[in-house]
């Protein structure tokens, strides 16, 4: 944001792949109709944590090589870990994908990497293999998940900023202070749009690590409704390079795994 009268030119810089070459599927509910909202007042919902398990496990027969499911934080991402071991959802992924997640300590990062690839491009099992990261996270910055490394990049939810975070509450602070006097609530308005923007930055780094380079395809699945529409919201904020690509907002999961399956079938073998 800028006060009137000040200028600002944005630059957006498009992408060498192919449009064909990506889809993007945003998904507001699971396979049994329980809706994604992963905010943080209702992502504890065992339910919801299930109809995600239960959308991967059906994407894991779909996808070839390497699936790459990102989560908000850390703690969310051992919170839903555990009920799917007590639910039997990660065997059920086991069965499809060798299954790695993402490393609290970082001097183990470069031998998960290595053995994910070493699973993917392995001849004698051709399940490949899914990762569990972190948006923000060691996984999610600096590292590429090119060709079958990443195939589909699954983000479940929007990774908002902590509102309790010291630095973040300053920051909030300035800006109320800021908008003194100006009409319409701006100061909660400026305030909305730098979490939403700090989000969506988050959101773009994670995704951009799956296309590498012209001859890349792959599939972004958003699971969560508030990315189910362009009017407004996150979806918005998401770099031109992917809306003008092919994107379907799927109404029901049986319309995301359609699209799944004719993409990787339209792509296949020949295409990579």
């Amino acid at each position: 944001w800028t006060w009137a009268g000040a200028g600002v030119r944005t630059l957006s810089c498009g992408h060498v792949i192919n449009r064909k070459n990506l889809l993007t599927l945003t998904i507001p509910k699971g396979p049994t109709g329980r809706s994604f909202e992963f905010v943080h007042s209702k992502r504890g919902d065992p339910e919801m944590m299930l109809d995600l398990g239960r959308l991967i496990v059906n994407a894991c027969k779909v996808v070839p090589d390497g699936v790459v499911c990102f989560f908000p934080s850390y703690k969310y991402a051992e919170e839903v870990s555990a009920l799917w071991s007590r639910r039997g959802i990660l065997g059920q992924i086991g069965q499809k994908k060798v299954v790695f997640g993402e490393p609290k300590a970082a001097d183990e990062v470069e031998s998960v990497l290595a053995r994910y690839k070493a699973q993917i491009e392995s001849e004698s099992d051709p399940r490949g293999a899914i990762l569990f990261c972190v948006v923000g996270g060691k996984m999610s910055e600096g590292i590429n998940f090119s060709d079958r490394l990443g195939r589909c990049v699954v983000l479940a939810g929007l990774p908002y900023p902590n509102i309790y975070d010291q630095e973040l509450n300053e920051r909030l602070r300035y800006l109320n202070e800021v908008s003194v006097g100006r009409p319409g609530g701006a100061g909660r308005v400026l305030a909305g749009e730098h979490m939403e923007n700090i989000c969506m930055k988050a959101v773009n780094q994670t995704i951009g690590r799956a296309i590498r380079h012209r001859g890349d395809y792959a599939c972004i699945v958003l699971a969560d409704r508030r990315y189910c529409s362009e009017r407004g919201g996150p979806f918005r904020k998401l770099p031109d390079w992917i809306k003008e690509a092919d994107v379907e907002h799927c109404e029901n999961f049986g319309a995301l795994y359609r699209n799944l399956v004719g993409f990787f079938r339209r792509m296949g073998p020949a295409s990579a």
